[in-house]
Formats: structure tokens, C-alpha cells, sequence
């Protein structure tokens, strides 16, 4: 087949472009993607853990007050789902940044993955049981031979740690129960005791008829049970790649969270026009409870995110103790704190 030299130099001139327009995307973030064209931002991938809501009100609200463009950063989060894994989307490069359960992230990097935490969101564990007042359920001990929802999916372990240090056998003195995401097997009686977490499930309770003298709740930081949930990972080959630009989201992060304590209900509003997956009210509710982990009481609102030496062990011990992993984590392998440390500079 003959070809025309018309063709030929169009072909040509096609290559040139296309070779011109690599060269000039030298200033690129990385694995993080290329430069916006458009807007000469960085571009970072945040994969969220659920749907848009006052759990992550911090990350929405740095993205609508543009904290992240003031930091020469295009941030699109990503919401999650039970179908989504946020570990496996950053591992294979569909985002930079990945939002999960500290726990969770433990596992992964035991099986070998290159993540570690460079931000700890919950400063303590946000996990309920609640059992009603009527019931006599107070404490970890009481749990032998009721019945007890979880979720599993790894939710299950601080649950395991509960009972171990209650002196029970997770597997023979309780009865476990696949929970679903309503509260309704235990309203209905079904359980005995439910997995509910602070800033939602229970606060569902609240809202359909339940006060809280009804309600006796064994709190997992009080229990000595508090394993560590959402935090920020990333791969660690990235972040070495990519050290500015994750100081600078890192910045940002902090400074939404920051917004968030001062104006929870602006915060809320934020998430609930991103999401619309529930009311207002409760949305505002959630952003208020989720505060409580964020910043706990006692702690140092300019300590946000950073990942805290005793509750990083105690996630990583507890974790080895109810075998949700099987050797222990060196923390200098799990964690790496000097991205927020020179954020917060």
C-alpha cells in the first residue's frame, strides 16, 4: 500500500506535538499524575473510606474553603463504599492518598504493601457496643454468652482484644452475630449487644426513640481496648518521590480539620451538599461527635492528625494480642510522622 507524502508529514508534525507537549510537562508531580493542565495544580487522589459525610468533614471542607489550591494542589476525593478498597486503589495507582482504619492498614503492610501512615485522624477509637440499660450489660465482662453483633471485615478484633482482656475466649464465650448497617436486630432484640459507632449508628439510635439513660455503652478507650481507626496512608515510594507536595496536603489536611472544629454545622453543610446520603441534622450531629476523635478531650487542637507513639503501639500490640496480625510491626516501619512534622513547621 503507497502511502502520500501529505500523510507522511502530517504524521510527522503529529509526533513532534506530541513529543513538544511531554517535554513540557517537566515539573510533575510524581505518581501523583501530571500537572493540571488547566489550572497548573498538582493533582492528588484521595480514595475516601465511605460516602461523603462528617467522618471526613476535614478533607471536604479543605477542598471547598481551597485550602488545597492555596497550596498549589487539585484534590478529587473519591467517595468509598463496601465494594471499594481503599488500600487496593492506592496500590495500583488509582489514588495517591487513601483513607482507612489504622487496623486495617496494619494488615496490609504485614502482607508486604509499601503504605505507611503519615496521618492519624481518630486520636482515639470511635467504637461502641451498646447494649440496653434493662439488659444489666455494662463492661467487656459482661459479654460471655450474649449475643453480639459485628460487622467483621476486621472490625471484629478490638472486639476480640475486649474480651482477652476480660478474660474471655473470643470464639467460645460469645455468640457473634453478622450485623448489618441499620440497628434494627437490635432494636428488635435479635442482639444483645450491638457495634455502634459514636458519631453515627449511635446517634441513629438517638434519633429513633432511644435516650441515653436507655443505653449502656461500653466504650473501647475505657475498656484499655482502643484500637486506631481512620487515618491517611499513602505508598511510601511516593512520598519519597513526592515529599513537597504531600507536606503541603498534609497542610492543608490540618487546616481543614482546624475550620471543622470552629465551624462544625458550615462543615456539615459541606458534606451534606457533597453527599445528600442523609438529613442535615444528623449530618451536623456526625461532624460534632467525629470532633470528639479528632481533637479528644484533653488534647492539643495544634496536634491535629499527628500519629501519637502509645496509641500507635497499643493498636500494633492489641492487634498482634486478638490476631489481627500475626507478627509484630516495627512502628519505625508502619508510621512516619516527619511529613506532618514539617507541615506543622
Amino acid at each position: 500500500m503507497k502511502i502520500r507524502k501529505t500523510a507522511v508529514f502530517a504524521m510527522i508534525i503529529s509526533l513532534l506535538a506530541a513529543l513538544i507537549t511531554g517535554c513540557g510537562g517537566a515539573d510533575t508531580a510524581g505518581d501523583s499524575g501530571d500537572l493540571g493542565a488547566e489550572n497548573g495544580l498538582d493533582k492528588i487522589t484521595v480514595q475516601s473510606l465511605w460516602l461523603p459525610q462528617g467522618q471526613f468533614a476535614g478533607l471536604y471542607a479543605a477542598e471547598a474553603k481551597g485550602f488545597y489550591e492555596e497550596e498549589g494542589i487539585d484534590v478529587e476525593i473519591l467517595p468509598g463504599g463496601t465494594d471499594v478498597s481503599s488500600e487496593d486503589q492506592v496500590e495500583n495507582d488509582v489514588a495517591q492518598v487513601g483513607v482507612a482504619f489504622y487496623s486495617s492498614v496494619l494488615t496490609y503492610q504485614e502482607g508486604g504493601y509499601d503504605f505507611i501512615n503519615v496521618f492519624q485522624t481518630f486520636r482515639n477509637s470511635p467504637q461502641y457496643l451498646v447494649a440496653k440499660a434493662e439488659s444489666g450489660i455494662k463492661t467487656g465482662k459482661d459479654l460471655k454468652g450474649k449475643k453480639v453483633g459485628s460487622w467483621f471485615g476486621g472490625r471484629q478484633y478490638e472486639f476480640y482484644a475486649l474480651a482477652q482482656l476480660n478474660g474471655l475466649d473470643p470464639e467460645k464465650d460469645i455468640e457473634w452475630k453478622q450485623q448489618d448497617y441499620t440497628m434494627d436486630q437490635f432494636i428488635s432484640g435479635e442482639l444483645d449487644v450491638a457495634s455502634a459507632m459514636s458519631y453515627n449508628e449511635y446517634l441513629l439510635l438517638l434519633e429513633n426513640g432511644f435516650n441515653e439513660e436507655d443505653l449502656n455503652v461500653i466504650d473501647m478507650n475505657k475498656e484499655g481496648a482502643a484500637m486506631l481507626e481512620d487515618c491517611l496512608f499513602v505508598k511510601r515510594s511516593w512520598a519519597e518521590e513526592n515529599r513537597d507536595l504531600l507536606v503541603r496536603f498534609i497542610r492543608a489536611t490540618i487546616k481543614g480539620w482546624k475550620y471543622v472544629a470552629e465551624n462544625p454545622e458550615e462543615a456539615a453543610q459541606i458534606v451534606y451538599e457533597a453527599g445528600k446520603n442523609s438529613t442535615l441534622e444528623h449530618q451536623i450531629a456526625m461532624t460534632e461527635k467525629v470532633l470528639e476523635s479528632v481533637i479528644p478531650e484533653g488534647s492539643d487542637e495544634s496536634q491535629i492528625g499527628y500519629p501519637d507513639e502509645k496509641s500507635i503501639l497499643q493498636t500494633i500490640d492489641l492487634g498482634l494480642q486478638s490476631g489481627l496480625i500475626k507478627s509484630r510491626i516495627d512502628i519505625n516501619d508502619s508510621i512516619d510522622t516527619s511529613y506532618w512534622e514539617e507541615a506543622a513547621e
